[in-house]
């Protein structure tokens, strides 16, 4: 046989050697490599933990910050509307008036609707 009859011989599909491994023994060559993806695994899974609590904490202090504003946004609502009773109160009214320079109407004069009333032309 020549040496191209070999090569072709052995490389031909009724000559090909099928390799089976078992799962086991391939797990027993292949450990250090399991080893590492396994300890990326985890090193992702921790680092995407650290991310999301890290998160969760910044979203806690920007709420505590926002409960703080409408605390004081509350507060002063309530003053504002304390002022606005006040400043309609008949009493501060009262001064208001006195201190403007208006004095109580003695007897009104009321105009009747039933006499007709006119306007001169230009």
């Amino acid at each position: 046989m020549s040496p191209v009859a070999a090569q072709t011989a052995v490389f031909s599909p009724t000559h090909v050697v099928t390799r089976r491994v078992s799962i086991g023994a391939w797990i027993a060559n292949h450990v250090v490599a399991l080893n590492i993806a396994s300890l990326a695994i985890v090193g992702l899974l921790v680092v995407s933990y650290i991310i999301q609590v890290n998160a969760s904490i910044s979203q806690g202090y920007q709420i505590r910050e926002l409960e703080m504003q409408l605390d004081q946004l509350s507060l002063m609502n309530q003053n504002l509307e304390l002022e606005t009773r006040k400043s309609q109160s008949l009493d501060h009214v009262a001064k208001s008036v006195k201190m403007l320079g208006f004095v109580e109407a003695e007897m009104p004069n009321y105009i009747s609707g039933s006499e007709p009333a006119f306007a001169m032309a230009e």
